[in-house]
C-alpha cells in the first residue's frame, strides 16, 4: 500500500539458469513500471514474485522536475507491506516452526539456533538465488528449512568454569537442556589452592546448605545491564527465572508456587548430599575422601558418618521411584541440574553404589547420561 506522493513500481523479469548460460550472454529481461499514487495497493501474486523482480525506487529528481502527485505531501511516502507469515517464532524467540523452519507445527517446534554461521550463510545463498533465477526451485532449497532467525550473529552469554567440577557440571547441565548457546572462559588454572588456602577460607565463609562455595562459576549475560551471576545455584534460578522450561500439562494446570518450593528445597538436599558426600570417609583408610571441614558443623563418628550419607541417598531413591522418568517430575527441571553431577560423582566414586542396592537412582543416571550432549560434557571435564 503506497500512502503519500506517487512514486513508480519497478518490475523486472529475473535471470534463469536456461538463460544465463553461455549460449545467451545477453538475454533480454523484461521491464514494467507501475505508477502507485496516494491510496493505491500492488498485490503480488506468487507467479508474478517467482518471475520478476519488484521495488520502488528512490526518486532523487529536482521537485520543478517532478509532476503535481509526484511532489504532493511534500514528496514524502509511507509504504505498508502486508505479507502472509508462513513461519512463526515463540514469543521469547528461543523457538521456531513453519513452512520455513526445520520443524512444521507448532508441536513440535525446533530450537532457535544463534550463531550457527553455516545456517546463516546457506540461507542467505538460498535468497540470493531466488532473487535471480525464475526457475528457482523453493523445495530443493527452502524445504528442508532453517532455524535461525537474525543474519548476524550476536555475542553469546559466557560462562567462566572454576575448579569444583559438580558446580560446573550443574551450571552446564541447565545451558545444554534449556539450549542456550555460550563461550566457555576456562578459570581453572589460574590459581593453584592448596590444602591450607582451602581451609582458611572455610572458615572465613558462611556455611550455606554444607557447602562453604569456595569456588564458583559465573555466568555473564548479553543483556543490557550485563548480568553476571556468581555460583552454581544462583545461576541455576537465574536461568530458570528467564527461561523457565517447559512443564507437561496433564489435566490441572500445575501450581507454579509449589514448584517453586519444590525447586528451592530438593536443590538445597541436593547440597546436603553433596556435602555428605563430600565427608564421606574412605572405605580404606578411614579419611575423608574430601578436605570439608566446616565450622559449626558437628564431626561424626566414622559410621555414622556413612549412615546419615546411605540415608540422604535412600531418599533420592525414593524421588527417583516416585517421580520417573526424571527426579522430581516428568519433565526435566532445575533438581535434576542440581542433583544428576552429584549422583554422577558417587556413582563412579564410591564402592557403595551398586545398582541391587539403588535400582531406581541406577536407571535415572543412565537416562540422563544417554541424552543428547550430556556425555561430552562429561568428556569435556576429563
Amino acid at each position: 500500500m503506497s500512502i503519500g506522493a506517487q512514486r513508480i513500481m519497478t518490475l523486472r523479469t529475473k535471470k534463469s539458469k536456461r538463460t544465463s548460460g553461455v549460449d545467451s550472454p545477453n538475454p533480454t529481461r523484461q521491464t514494467q513500471r507501475i505508477p502507485m499514487p496516494h491510496n493505491s495497493v500492488f498485490v503480488l501474486g506468487p507467479e508474478t514474485n517467482m518471475q520478476w523482480l519488484h521495488g520502488v525506487r528512490a526518486d532523487k529528481r529536482p521537485t520543478q522536475q517532478k509532476s503535481e502527485v509526484e511532489s504532493s505531501f511534500g514528496g514524502e511516502r509511507i509504504s505498508l507491506t502486508f505479507r502472509q507469515i508462513g513461519t512463526f517464532a515463540s514469543q521469547n524467540n528461543r523457538k521456531i516452526w513453519g513452512q520455513g523452519a526445520r520443524k512444521k507445527t507448532q508441536s513440535s517446534a525446533g530450537w532457535v539456533k544463534t550463531g550457527d554461521s553455516a545456517e546463516m550463510e546457506a540461507m542467505i545463498i538460498a535468497f540470493g538465488r531466488e532473487n535471480q533465477q525464475a526457475d528457482f526451485d523453493w523445495q530443493a532449497e527452502y524445504g528442508r528449512g532453517f532455524d535461525v532467525i537474525n543474519l548476524v550473529s550476536v555475542a553469546q552469554p559466557k560462562l567462566a568454569l572454576c575448579r569444583d567440577k559438580v558446580a560446573n557440571l550443574r551450571v552446564q547441565l541447565s545451558l545444554l537442556e534449556k539450549k542456550i548457546p555460550y563461550d566457555v572462559e576456562d578459570k581453572r588454572g589460574e590459581e593453584e589452592l592448596t590444602d591450607d588456602t582451602r581451609e582458611r577460607r572455610h572458615r572465613s565463609m558462611p556455611w550455606i546448605h554444607g557447602l562453604s562455595n569456595i569456588e564458583k562459576p559465573m555466568f555473564k549475560n548479553t543483556d543490557e545491564e550485563a548480568s553476571e551471576t556468581q555460583g552454581d545455584l544462583a545461576i541455576l534460578f537465574y536461568l530458570e527465572k528467564l527461561y523457565p522450561y517447559e512443564i507437561r500439562e496433564d489435566g490441572d494446570p500445575p501450581d507454579l508456587n509449589v514448584i517453586n518450593k519444590r525447586n528451592f528445597s530438593r536443590s538445597a538436599r541436593s547440597n546436603e548430599l553433596l556435602f555428605a558426600w563430600q565427608n564421606l570417609p574412605s572405605q580404606s583408610t578411614g579419611s575423608k575422601l574430601r578436605l570439608s571441614t566446616t565450622p559449626g558443623r558437628p564431626m561424626s563418628s566414622h559410621n555414622m558418618v556413612v549412615c546419615e550419607f546411605e540415608k540422604d541417598l535412600n531418599i533420592w531413591e525414593g524421588y527417583a521411584q516416585e517421580h520417573k522418568p526424571f527426579i522430581a517430575d516428568n519433565y526435566w527441571t532445575l533438581i535434576d541440574c542440581a542433583f544428576w553431577p552429584v549422583l554422577n560423582e558417587i556413582v563412579h566414586s564410591w564402592p557403595g553404589f551398586r545398582v541391587q542396592k539403588f535400582p531406581e537412582l541406577s536407571a535415572y543416571h543412565e537416562r540422563v547420561l544417554s541424552r543428547e550432549g550430556v556425555q561430552s560434557l562429561l568428556d569435556q571435564e576429563e
